[in-house]
């Protein structure tokens, strides 16, 4: 029997299992796909949220996502992707809610059922493995891929309206001057992406208009994020506090540091779209090469979450190291000045740049020094010490740094320890780990 002639990746059981008020859960690399029953998936989602707080990001998958991931898969696959979310979790925040058993353990397809006849959201999980084919699998790797890609970075909107004017001069201070017109590469990538989400369709000469633009795009990423760590880099806390005044002002000024990492955040938006109207282009004119190029999406965004995420870390480090002023350094008050200024700057561009990336839903800064988020809180409005990228994603000021268990691990283990005597005794986990 052909794969195009199954009827459903489910059996005749998991189909009556499925209608009757359950859900299908895909775990992949990028996040989770949930699917199924409209009441079951709110309350299932809203447990996700109970349990991690702030730090989850759910988005519909768009039907022009859905289509091409079934025409991948099958029609059939309505079954398993059809009208679902997206969930978007830090590696760290997966594998707790995976401890709690939230969330199935393993990849592929997982089941259950969330809701009793009254339509509430059931405690205890059961989840059992729902086998697919290849080439249903595949589908559903190119709609998580795609969604990831889509929902990588925030906004960019902000970032346009700062660099505007300075677009040149970032790009031959990062050595990256061949690299184009970032802004209107990102405008043009933006223009036919938003043609392609609300049509379906990718015209050959819309293509042709933009292909050549990915090597560019990865090109002028990796200098300008190079640019933004040599800078860091000079960052030396041991000099004294008018040498560390002089450097901070001509990383802010001279350097533009907050500045390239908002050009940054451009030309990684540009260059996921380009990523995105790519998968598509190989669906539709070469398939057989569709699961070569989702592989390569997926490694693009894992290389950028982990090289994003050590120059965020690594910056606010140093950062905080400068902040602190020495007894005796206080005598040199107009120098001492001029450094809180712009270390407080320089706070907000980096709380900036890991706003517009998502913090990636607050994985960056789990587990950081608590020491880092007391320093910088010490310059500016404490509120945002922690980095605006906090407060902008969840609304609400919370210090993700100012626990060893991290923002995800004190959600849980307050939840656990707060329905103990309610349900089943469950494996104790160690939310370090």
């Amino acid at each position: 029997m052909t794969d195009e002639s199954l009827p459903t990746p489910y059996s005749e059981d998991d189909q009556a299992f499925l209608a009757s008020a359950g859900i299908a859960v895909s775990v992949q690399p990028e996040g989770v796909l949930v699917s199924g029953d409209d009441v079951a998936v709110e309350g299932y989602l809203a447990r996700i949220k109970d349990l991690a707080g702030d730090a989850v990001q759910v988005t519909g998958v768009d039907k022009t996502s859905f289509t091409s991931a079934a025409a991948v898969a099958g029609a059939a696959a309505t079954n398993a992707v059809g009208q679902g979310q997206f969930v978007r979790l830090s590696p760290e925040s997966l594998k707790m809610l995976q401890s709690y058993r939230v969330m199935p353990g393993t990849g592929g397809y997982n089941r259950m059922t969330v809701v009793d006849a009254s339509h509430k959201f059931r405690g205890q999980m059961q989840w059992q493995n729902v086998s697919m084919t290849p080439t249903r699998a595949l589908g559903v790797q190119m709609l998580a891929v795609q969604i990831a890609l889509q929902t990588a970075v925030q906004s960019v909107a902000d970032a346009v309206e700062r660099v505007q004017g300075t677009v040149d001069k970032i790009l031959v201070l990062a050595q990256a001057s061949q690299v184009g017109d970032v802004v209107g590469n990102h405008e043009a990538l933006s223009r036919i992406a938003k043609v392609f989400g609300e049509t379906g369709a990718l015209p050959t000469a819309d293509w042709e208009s933009i292909a050549s633009l990915g090597p560019v795009l990865e090109v002028g990423i990796a200098r300008l994020r190079e640019h933004a760590k040599r800078t860091v880099a000079g960052f030396d806390s041991l000099k004294p506090v008018q040498d560390r005044a002089s450097y901070l002002k001509n990383a802010v000024e001279d350097k533009r540091l907050g500045e390239t990492l908002q050009l940054l955040v451009i030309a990684e938006q540009s260059l996921y779209l380009w990523q995105k109207m790519r998968i598509e282009r190989v669906r539709a004119t070469e398939p057989e090469h569709l699961e070569t190029v989702v592989k390569s999406a997926r490694v693009l965004l894992l290389e950028h979450f982990e090289r994003d995420g050590e120059l965020l870390i690594h910056a606010r480090s140093e950062l905080a190291n400068y902040a602190t002023v020495k007894p005796l350094e206080i005598v040199r008050w107009i120098s001492t000045s001029d450094l809180k200024r712009d270390i407080s700057s320089l706070r907000q561009d980096l709380d900036d740049f890991a706003s517009a990336r998502g913090s990636q839903v607050a994985g960056w800064i789990e587990h950081e020094d608590p020491s880092i988020s007391d320093a910088l809180a010490e310059v500016g409005n404490r509120a945002k010490a922690v980095g605006g990228a906090a407060v902008a994603i969840g609304g609400k000021a919370v210090d993700a740094g100012a626990s060893g268990l991290g923002w995800l691990g004190r959600n849980l283990q307050n939840v656990a320890v707060g329905r103990k005597s309610a349900e089943p005794a469950r494996p104790s986990v160690n939310p370090d780990k």
